[in-house]
């Protein structure tokens, strides 16, 4: 944190890639003690405590220190020192943003820079942390790739891992035969393998005075196809690194890190089908930068399955297997370059004048236009896809459904919950379970309905009717007499009820209760008033409250609607034609409540 001529200026330095970039603050408008507090506080995001690790990151802490300082100076009663800010002066920084969306994400960036300033006094502090901020948004900018995205993408990845795969295993076994001295001397074999071990012996093939290749490098394709026997180009680096994140749902960046040396349990390869591999997320802070990630094999069951399907092993499928083909063919280069990334390639100019022409970075932009997908922003739709790392790792994680260097939480809060594909599954897993559990109710609710042939077998054996009937054979003959009538159903036992302790007269309604009672059956000789009542509650559907509707008259007239499918449209219609003043007048006393007790 120099000082300038003119104030303070805050220098962010990014690790990964050495460049310093400055924050001027000498422009705050605020007084002097608070500035320099300010620019502590955010000195403190800038060190190499701090989760921030790119200029970039850090500009929006820079920018919501300037939003902070503006509401602070154009206050009433600006303060002249930290110890002077009060909850009006917080209140003032959020009115600057009348968006909810940018005013949640301010005031949560404020918190985070001033999060452990001891000088921020409690007022404020309770001010800040206290308020009630808008629910996020969720975003649907980040949407995964269909099915057919996905299977363009996986083709052209695999499809450039396995031709390098080729190259280079076929680059070394010419160079073993070369060394072990089975090639046939002046032979165009014989002087490849010589150049491939000058290569891999020196970093570099024979050169001419101008810098090209010896005439024997020409005769033998040129530099480049000579390297490339041995090395991968910065694309084929880069569709390792996109396989590997599909296949694992790490982030590319996070990938691209990864080192060539990494561990197995049990010390052998033989051992359990799994690598550990040491990643970093340096914006996790010191604390949190290094962990440990497990790189797994397909398992056995599943390589079976896949082996039927694809005819060999599915290496291409295998985050363990594709990852240890990587080391294969970047062992070469490790060997010649000295890096310890499991990414190191050989570019062949170097037009940033660099140290070296030996590296492990990754180009995912330059993959895709070289592979003919079209930049994010200009593709088309039915087209080739446009190439997001976020995109992505936002497709693999919904293929997966399990966290992968996060929480639960944050799989389900921030990736799955914004993705329409799952919420549209989700929904209809949630609909089915709702039907299921409804179809279950209404059949555990559904009255018995005796037919009438059960009756007319009742006429000739009482005894054989009430087994099918389940009932006792007295039961059923004072049913078939109407004696145990209630209002549109008869009852088993009023005494026996759901509703109430065995031995004391059932309470229930006679509309809602009866009709969901197990006690109830339903006979013929109800029909017509089960017929009227039905008609009655669908002609008081449109005239009510619907939720009023809803609540008193829907099961119930569900209900109604499973005991008269039981019958035929003429018997249904038979039954209108013989309702009664006696039925309309019972009906009428259900509907105002006067049937129930008080």
């Amino acid at each position: 944190m120099p000082e300038g001529p003119s104030g303070a200026v805050v220098l962010f330095h990014e690790e990964s890639t050495g460049r310093t970039v400055r924050f001027d603050c000498s422009d705050l408008p605020v007084a002097g003690p608070v500035r320099r507090w300010l620019v502590e506080v955010l000195a403190e995001r800038a060190g190499a405590r701090s989760g921030v690790k790119r200029a970039k990151s850090f500009r929006g802490n820079y920018q919501v220190i300037r939003d902070f300082a503006g509401a602070l100076g154009s206050c009433e009663r600006p303060p002249a020192r930290p110890s002077d800010i009060g909850a009006d002066h917080i209140k003032a920084f959020r009115s600057r943003f009348p968006d909810p969306q940018t005013q949640r994400a301010c005031v949560q960036r404020l918190r985070v820079v001033l999060r452990d300033s001891e000088d921020l006094p409690e007022a404020a502090r309770r001010e800040l942390f206290g308020m009630r901020l808008a629910t996020k948004r969720v975003s649907e900018q980040v949407t995964a790739y269909s099915e057919h995205e996905w299977q363009q993408i996986t083709t052209a990845l695999r499809r450039d891992v396995r031709l390098c795969r080729d190259r280079i295993r076929a680059g070394l076994r010419l160079l073993e035969r070369f060394r072990s001295g089975d090639l046939e001397e002046g032979t165009g074999a014989a002087e490849l393998g010589s150049l491939l071990d000058c290569f891999l012996r020196t970093g570099d093939l024979p050169r001419q005075s101008d810098g090209g290749g010896t005439e024997a490098v020409k005769r033998c394709g040129g530099v480049t196809p000579v390297v490339r026997m041995l090395t991968l180009s910065q694309q084929e680096a880069s569709a390792f690194a996109l396989l590997l994140s599909i296949l694992t749902a790490e982030n590319v960046g996070t990938v691209a890190k990864w080192p060539a040396t990494h561990q197995r349990p049990g010390g052998t390869a033989d051992s359990l089908p799994v690598a550990l591999v040491e990643q970093r997320k340096p914006r996790r802070g010191p604390d949190r930068e290094h962990r440990v990630v497990a790189v797994e094999d397909l398992p056995v069951s599943l390589r079976s399955v896949m082996k039927q399907a694809y005819g060999d092993e599915p290496v291409f499928h295998s985050p363990l297997r594709v990852y240890e083909l990587l080391l294969e063919l970047t062992a070469p280069a490790r060997l010649i370059s000295g890096l310890t990334g499991a990414f190191v390639h050989r570019r062949l100019t170097n037009p940033a004048k660099q140290d070296s022409l030996w590296s492990d970075e990754i180009r995912v932009e330059r993959w895709a236009r070289t592979r003919g997908f079209p930049p994010v922003n200009r593709a088309a739709e039915g087209g080739p896809p446009g190439i997001d790392v976020r995109r992505i790792r936002q497709t693999a994680l919904e293929i997966q459904r399990r966290p992968v260097s996060h929480t639960r939480r944050t799989l389900r809060d921030h990736y799955l919950q914004r993705s329409r594909t799952v919420r549209e599954q989700s929904q209809h897993v949630v609909a089915e379970a709702l039907r299921e559990q409804v179809d279950k109710a209404r059949v555990a609710a559904e009255v018995v309905v005796l037919p009438s042939r059960l009756l007319t077998l009742a006429t000739q054996d009482l005894d054989a009717a009430a087994a099918q009937a389940g009932l006792n054979p007295q039961t059923l003959k004072s049913m078939m007499a109407g004696e145990q009538d209630t209002a549109v159903v008869a009852c088993r036992d009023h005494r026996d009820s759901p509703h109430a302790p065995t031995g004391e007269a059932c309470p229930a309604s006679f509309l809602s209760g009866c009709l969901n009672c197990a006690n109830a059956r339903a006979l013929p000789h109800q029909l017509p008033v089960q017929t009227a009542l039905h008609d009655r509650l669908t002609a008081l559907r449109p005239n009510l409250d619907p939720q009023l509707w809803e609540v008193r008259y829907a099961g119930p007239l569900a209900r109604l609607r499973d005991i008269l499918d039981h019958y035929s449209a003429a018997e249904r219609d038979h039954a209108r034609a013989s309702v009664t003043e006696r039925h309309i007048t019972l009906i009428d006393a259900l509907l105002e409540g006067r049937t129930d007790l008080r």
